[in-house]
């Protein structure tokens, strides 16, 4: 009997996650108490607050089935950044322990609620440039500082291949972020996300709210797979990967045995097979929704040579057309 290697995180419990919201310390609606109960009301247990320009703990908002992750979102805009089409950087730092207030430079603006939280940050005062050289040192300068570090809405922010291509050290981007889709983009990613994977960056897809106001609430999350909501182990979750990213289906299961990569899921129309090649497969729904397929790697693994590089993801879509993305998985991850 072959062996059954899985890859999801074998864990009593998945926690929904929010990583990327606002609140009143910058240019959120809603305060930081009601962010939190608005979120908890919709069954997450894990939140990032990630105001502009101000890193703040929140651990005084803990509870034990809810954590608050210490974060940051970092802008960095070109000089004509009220231009059409004017180009910036956004990333959020994830602080890696609760009390990490480091940030790389002081707010660029100021928000009458982020004065509480200044005094407490330890600003690096980094020349900050619009330009893939600035952003590499600030993401090496956070990681350093003990910070994960994601890409956060290229499409919004105007980047071109020009722009992320040369980006170093992200733990994770956003495959799809909430409000910027209301606001009329097409921040779904996948694009960018393949690049990035197939010029060597082993990086994370991400589903977030970057919620200011409540209408984006609840509508893209990942679902971290960790043995309880200490911060520590959460924050190892997330550096592992052990969480996949979704805006509507569930993905249950995914093992590999043999050559044969197995999918398990809630209701879904499609679920696709995507590789660093042009190698993929897709089952389709036929009279009913799908709950699971199966891939047989066997063509890929003849093809990649032993390539440590080589990735294989699987991306499940609901008959609503949401879907959920898993993490890149690697040949060491498969074999």
């Amino acid at each position: 009997m072959r062996e059954i290697k899985h890859l999801l995180p074998q864990v009593a419990r998945y926690f929904k996650a929010n990583l990327h919201t606002h609140s009143t310390i910058s240019d959120g609606k809603l305060t930081r108490e009601e962010v939190k109960e608005a979120y908890k009301s919709l069954g997450y247990q894990i939140l990032c607050l990630t105001d502009h320009n101000t890193t703040a703990n929140h651990s005084d908002m803990n509870e034990p089935d809810f954590l608050m992750l210490t974060g940051v979102e970092i802008n960095v805009n070109a000089p004509d950044k009220c231009a059409v089409g004017g180009q910036t950087y956004h990333l959020n730092l994830i602080a890696k322990k609760p009390d990490n207030t480091w940030s790389p430079a002081k707010v660029f603006r100021k928000f009458p609620a982020a004065a509480d939280y200044e005094d407490k940050m330890q600003c690096e005062e980094m020349d900050l440039q619009c330009n893939p050289a600035s952003i590499n040192a600030m993401i090496a300068k956070a990681n350093e500082k003990g910070f994960l570090v994601m890409y956060n809405h290229p499409t919004w922010s105007c980047q071109t291949y020009a722009d992320y291509a040369p980006l170093k050290g992200l733990w994770g981007m956003e495959l799809r972020n909430t409000e910027c889709c209301l606001l009329g983009h097409n921040e779904n990613n996948f694009r960018v996300y393949k690049d990035l994977l197939t010029l060597g960056n082993r990086i994370f897809p991400l589903g977030t709210d970057d919620m200011h106001s409540p209408k984006a609430l609840g509508q893209s999350w990942i679902m971290v797979g960790a043995s309880d909501l200490r911060y520590g182990n959460v924050i190892e979750a997330l550096e592992k990967g052990d969480f996949y990213m979704s805006c509507g289906p569930e993905i249950t299961g995914l093992c590999i045995e043999g050559d044969v990569l197995k999918v398990t899921c809630s209701d879904a129309q499609r679920i696709n097979l995507e590789t660093h090649g042009r190698m993929a497969q897709v089952i389709l729904a036929a009279n009913e929704p799908l709950r699971e397929a199966e891939f047989n790697l066997g063509t890929f693994f003849s093809r990649v040579n032993d390539d440590p590089d080589a990735f294989v993801y699987v991306t499940v879509t609901a008959p609503d057309g949401s879907y959920a993305t898993t993490r890149p998985y690697y040949l060491k991850d498969l074999l």
